[in-house]
This record gives C-alpha cells, sequence and structure tokens, in this order.
C-alpha cells in the first residue's frame, strides 16, 4: 500500500473515531435555571448573588437556561407604563442579553411579578407580551401559536411545554393544549418530558403554603401530566428548592435568586439561594440535579438535606432521592 493511500486510509479512521465520539455525547444536555431573580416592586436592579449567578453560567456555557418567572418586580398597581417598560429594559440589559450573546438559547414562564394574566394587571401582562413578542427566544419550537403565555419546544430530543401559572387559575383551554401537546408525535418520541409554570401544583414553604400560591385543581392537572408520561414539573413562586414526587411525575421547586427567600413547610434549617443545573448524560432517562447552595460558597445540596416528605395546603409531596454528582 502506497504511502499515500495509508495516510488517506489513517485520516478517514481518525474521522470515524471523532464523528463516533461527537455522536456518542451529542445527546447530552446541560440547563441551568433560574428563577424568581426581581427585587422589591418597581426595581431595575438584581441581585448580586443573581449576578453573580449569571457570571458562572456565562462561563459555564450550558445548552440551555430556563427561568422559572418573576423576571420583573410588577404586580403593583402604582406602578406606570414608564416604570414597567423601565424594568423590562433593566431585565434586558442585564440577564438577556448576555445571555443571547453567549449563544445560549432561553426559555422561561410567565411568573406572578410578570403580569398575571388577571384584569387587575391586565396593563402589566401587555407590556410583558410586548417585550416577549419582540425579544421571542430562538428556541426549536414545536408550538408558539400563543406564544408567550404558552409554547412548546425540543432540545436534545427532551420536550419542554410552557403552561402560564402566573395565577392560580389554570384555565380548560391551557389544560386542553397542553394535553394535545403531549399527545403529539414531538412529546410521544422524547427521551424526557418536562412541563414547565411558575406556581407549583403543591406548596413546599413557607409563607406560601395557601390556595392562592399553589395551582387551583391541581388534581386534575396532575392526572394530565402522570397519564402522559411527562417526567418533570418546574416551578417557581416557592422560593425554597425542593425535589419532591408523586407517581411517577418529580417535581422541582426552585430556590429564589432575588428578594424573599424562604424556608421548607416543616425544616429547621434557615432559608438560602439556590441555583440549580441539570444534567442529562449520554442515553440517560433521568437528570443529575446540582443544586449549589450561594449562601456556603456554592456548596452542593444532597436530598438527604430535604424533608423526607412535606405536605402542604393542597396536597403530599414525598422527597425525590435524585441522582447527584458526587
Amino acid at each position: 500500500m502506497s504511502r499515500k493511500r495509508i495516510w488517506l486510509v489513517v485520516s478517514i479512521a481518525v474521522l470515524m473515531l471523532i464523528c463516533a465520539s461527537f455522536a456518542v455525547f451529542a445527546d447530552e444536555l446541560t440547563i441551568v435555571l433560574l428563577s424568581d431573580i426581581n427585587d422589591s416592586y418597581g426595581s431595575t436592579t438584581y441581585s448580586q448573588p443573581l449576578q453573580d449567578s449569571l457570571r458562572y453560567l456565562l462561563d459555564f456555557q450550558p445548552d440551555l437556561v430556563i427561568c422559572g418567572g418573576d423576571m420583573v418586580a410588577g404586580q403593583n398597581i402604582k406602578l406606570d407604563e414608564a416604570q414597567l417598560r423601565a424594568m423590562w429594559q433593566a431585565f434586558d440589559a442585564t440577564v438577556l442579553r448576555p445571555i443571547n450573546q453567549a449563544g445560549i438559547p432561553f426559555a422561561f414562564t410567565l411568573g406572578n411579578h410578570d403580569g398575571p394574566a388577571t384584569p387587575k394587571y391586565a396593563h402589566e401582562r401587555l407590556i410583558t407580551r410586548e417585550f416577549w413578542l419582540s425579544h421571542r427566544p430562538g428556541l426549536k419550537y414545536v408550538d408558539y401559536q400563543n406564544f408567550p403565555e404558552n409554547y412548546s419546544f425540543v432540545m436534545k430530543n427532551v420536550f419542554f411545554a410552557v403552561i402560564d401559572a402566573a395565577y392560580s387559575d389554570v384555565g380548560i383551554e391551557q389544560r386542553s393544549w397542553l394535553q394535545a401537546q403531549l399527545a403529539g408525535r414531538a412529546a410521544k418520541s422524547a427521551r424526557l418530558r418536562v412541563v414547565l409554570g411558575h406556581l407549583p401544583l403543591y406548596a413546599v414553604a413557607e409563607g406560601r403554603n395557601s390556595r392562592g400560591d399553589v395551582i387551583k385543581d391541581a388534581e386534575s392537572l396532575y392526572e394530565i401530566l402522570e397519564q402522559n408520561s411527562v417526567d418533570y414539573y418546574i416551578s417557581g413562586h416557592q422560593h425554597a428548592f425542593y425535589a419532591g414526587k408523586k407517581g411517577n411525575l418529580k417535581m422541582i421547586a426552585l430556590g429564589a435568586l432575588g428578594g424573599g427567600l424562604r424556608k421548607l413547610l416543616g425544616s429547621d434549617k434557615p432559608p438560602f439561594r439556590a441555583q440549580t443545573t441539570l444534567y442529562l448524560p449520554h442515553k440517560a432517562k433521568e437528570f443529575f440535579i446540582i443544586t449549589q447552595n450561594l449562601a456556603e460558597n456554592r456548596r452542593l445540596v444532597r436530598p438527604e438535606e430535604l424533608p423526607p416528605a412535606i405536605e402542604g395546603v393542597n396536597g403530599r409531596l414525598i422527597r425525590y432521592d435524585y441522582p447527584k454528582i458526587k
């Protein structure tokens, strides 16, 4: 065999190895989760922990950033249109634009402080919709006809559906939309199905253990998620990290990165700011959950530190002993 032909064979072999290695890792997925990042009503500034978390994720370069809601500090009728717009401009400058410039896709669900869909805060929701319609994230959408309230997308064969749970009443139209999305080909063929909403199905934190702080008629929504093999429901609003489970549905309540930290129900441990990262290895069917306690130099929170069960105003969760990085 000539030297030229040997070089060609070796080159092809090396290329095949590189392609094979890429294929092994092509479906790995990392997601950094943010939630409840706002400060006091009308604020156009963000906490130092939130800015530290942004630097962390920009260095880390995850595949996706998801915000569980409360991106600005609205839900106050005293805020005029100029102040509402100023808050969204500050969010864009401080949070969204740096993430976009780093080439990291961004997804979100609307929170109550982003303008709940109620007549009292219709002016806030109007400005929120205006902002997001002009800043729609570059995702691989399955459906965005009702964006930003409801939309679905896929990333690395993981299906995501976003509901508008900024207010406790998640109505029949949304539930029908969600059921149709979960029955579609994109969801059925995905290796994982994730639903995002600001309010949780069940309460986990002190000061958030009320009917208005959880989704109304959570049991019927739970049945939709369970019957359609949803793997995770991710929420904000409770301002405390907890990984819980009911049936086959795993629920991740995200800690706050802004103000108003809260203790878990039944826990004697102090509240803390938390940042959560999800890691899905090659061919895995379950996320590794890496939650860092920002009050303790980003110490990893282990599932056994969480209460074994939480009994809230409308239901009981048992702890989800999630896979963790050793």
